[in-house]
């Protein structure tokens, strides 16, 4: 038995002699081969492959291991690709399709009725002792992770691999799927190799081309947008050199990130109320070993922000514990103390507009915290009743925002048993993490965001904080961000959302993976403490916040592809964008119409480029690659003023 068939029968699992004892014995659980259906072979040319290939005139430095084809292209973040066989010979001829990326890879091999499915990372040394332990490569880090595999029956004449928008990985043999894993990795580059006793020759397949259409609808009109942005921490932004600060006002101006959100001091706020901005105070909160980030304020940032023209929200997580309740027994609970509480809110305002000039234009009833719904009835009656007495009655409240929808859709409810309560709040709101748990069938959250939706009523929602917090996606892979983009399509298609927030938007993290999903920023200490893009999450939210600005409205977009997600935007001033996301596997043509309108400008936002900006085509019809996104539009990118790039 050679290798590969000891592989597929044992999983690196069993020793030879188990091995031998296992294959003469019969095994009821083996599944029934998988019988391939025919197929039909492809008239494209395509780029075609024969093993063996003419030998190598070198001597030295030759790649071990057996010959292979190397198809040049990159692949886009989403793909199908499909080999065709035109012959193959040899009982041992076994061919091995390879995918790599930059962080691992897969490989599909097929051969002897058998097929293997492997997914292997190789971005650092720790993973080669990652289980299973095997022999491993002697030049580079490498560990096997999962392995999965079929038997067939058939002659195999088509091998198909897709990588889609639900964070999988298929093989179709003949174009019938038989293996799967869940693989959010990138992969962008893939070669074939062969052995045996045989030869095989065929074709790679030309990518495959669609058309959809979007028309667009100035007449049916939704929410107005607020704004996007997210929790600058103040120990972050103090990291950062004069020449990071300057850069960090451009980059805030470009992607119009302008909503910034406080996470202040709580439980570490003191009775007099004087530490708001104290640096000793912040807090590590709970990132790993990382280091403090949160929990105290910069009241000069904030002035600055509202120099770009942006607003600020605040609202306690854990309140302070003058300012909760105790039990009978004296112990500390979760519960206010309502005058306490309402004291702290106002003079938050009160200091902010002292420092900074004006008061939050938005405070939040607080955090992720569940209060009964006396308590919630309570704190929002008072909050609006302190707010206006002291003179802040232009500030807007947004409701408790809950860590899921489903505890969104909850408190939404509770807060609505009284429209005394309801009246006081100006915008619905609840964060999403639970959305993490359909990222393998992102249309599965739907049902979800419609009961939230309807819970709402007509109160305009705001999405206070996104982001991936999961250790499964903790990853700075493309595809997790894209993911994330579906989201943002849901958010304000379906919920309306009017604001919609990152959770951190500048973040200092020890450890980087904690800076791959939590934040679009961190300081770069390798570059002279500028901030940088910690992943891929700033490119795909910024193809939607960087060209659609506050006050814009969102208008219908009608799209026949149910994979082209289309989202469009209108302002008062004939501001015009549009948002086309493909999450299909094949690139879209897409004809759009928007009577009386001409963009400017064409901006991508995929695997390979960050927000890039091209002249949009003259004509209504636009390429948006396979899983990529592209925006149309008339909008200027913000700039900061000359004054805080030179400060």
């Amino acid at each position: 038995m050679n290798e590969f068939s000891r592989r597929v029968f044992s999983g690196g699992l069993l020793s030879a002699p188990a091995l031998a004892v296992a294959q003469d014995r019969p095994n009821p659980l083996r599944p029934a081969p998988t019988e391939l259906p025919p197929w039909k072979p492809s008239a494209d040319a395509g780029d075609p492959f024969e093993f063996p290939g003419a030998p190598s005139l070198r001597t030295r430095w030759v790649v071990p291991g057996p010959p292979r084809k190397y198809f040049t292209e990159w692949l886009p973040a989403l793909f199908e690709r499909t080999l065709e066989i035109a012959s193959w010979s040899g009982e041992n001829s076994r061919l091995r399709w390879i995918f790599t990326g930059p962080c691992g890879g897969i490989t599909v091999e097929v051969g002897g009725g058998k097929a293997l499915l492997t997914v292997r990372y190789y971005d650092s040394p720790g993973v080669s002792k990652v289980p299973p332990l095997q022999p491993r490569p002697g030049r580079h880090p490498e560990g096997q992770w999962e392995e999965s595999s079929i038997e067939y029956r058939g002659e195999l004449k088509a091998i198909t691999v897709m990588a889609d928008h639900k964070l999988m990985v298929r093989v179709l043999l003949n174009g019938k799927e038989s293996l799967t894993t869940n693989a959010a990795m990138d992969l962008n580059r893939h070669q074939l190799a062969f052995s045996g006793d045989g030869a095989a020759r065929g074709k790679l397949l030309p990518a495959r081309v669609e058309t959809s259409a979007v028309q667009i609808d100035d007449a049916v009109r939704f929410q107005e947008i607020l704004g996007w942005g997210g929790t600058t921490t103040p120990p972050a932004f103090a990291e950062l050199s004069a020449a990071g600060k300057r850069e960090w006002w451009r980059l805030l101006a470009e992607y119009n990130l302008l909503l910034h959100r406080e996470y202040p001091a709580g439980a570490m706020l003191n009775p007099q109320m004087t530490n708001w901005d104290k640096p000793e105070d912040a807090s590590p909160h709970y990132y790993g070993d990382n280091f403090p980030n949160c929990e105290t304020s910069d009241f000069e940032y904030m002035k600055r922000v509202r120099r770009l023209g942006g607003k600020v929200i605040f609202e306690f997580w854990e309140l302070p514990p003058w300012a909760r309740a105790k039990d009978a027994a004296g112990k500390l609970t979760e519960a206010p103390e309502l005058d306490a509480y309402v004291k702290a809110m106002v003079r938050y305002c009160q200091v902010l507009r002292e420092k900074s000039g004006q008061a939050p234009e938005v405070v939040g009833i607080q955090n992720e915290v569940t209060q009964s719904a006396d308590n919630w009835h309570r704190m929002s009656l008072a909050l609006r009743r302190g707010l206006d007495a002291a003179g802040f009655a232009a500030t807007r409240i947004h409701m408790h925002n809950a860590a899921t929808s489903a505890a969104g859709e909850t408190a939404i409810k509770a807060f609505r048993q009284d429209p005394a309560v309801w009246k006081t709040i100006d915008y619905a709101a609840s964060n999403l993490y639970d959305y993490q748990s359909s990222f393998r069938d992102p249309d599965a959250f739907d049902a979800r965001l419609k009961a939230l939706r309807e819970a709402g009523g007509d109160k305009p929602f705001f999405a206070v904080e996104l982001c991936v917090n999961s250790g499964d996606f903790q990853t700075r892979a493309f595809r997790v961000a894209f993911a994330m983009g579906q989201l943002y399509h849901k958010v304000l298609t379906q919920l309306d959302a009017c604001g919609v927030m990152y959770c951190w938007t500048l973040l200092n993290v020890a450890q980087p993976s904690y800076g791959w999903t939590r934040t679009l920023f961190v300081p770069d200490a390798e570059h002279g403490m500028k901030p940088v893009a910690s992943s891929h999450q700033l490119r795909v939210f910024g193809a939607y916040t960087r060209r659609v600005r506050s006050g814009m409205s969102r208008i219908q977009a009608a799209s026949t592809n149910p994979n082209v997600l289309a989202t469009a935007f209108r302002g008062a001033r004939g501001e015009r964008t549009v948002i086309l996301l493909n999450r299909s596997t094949v690139a879209q043509k897409v004809a759009w119409k928007w009577p009386g309108t001409k963009f400017l400008y064409l901006e991508t936002s995929s695997a390979q480029w960050e927000n890039s900006v091209e002249p949009a085509p003259p004509t209504g019809e636009v390429l948006v690659p396979p899983g990529s996104i592209v925006t149309l539009t008339n909008v200027e990118l913000g700039r900061a003023p000359a004054s805080l790039l030179t400060a």
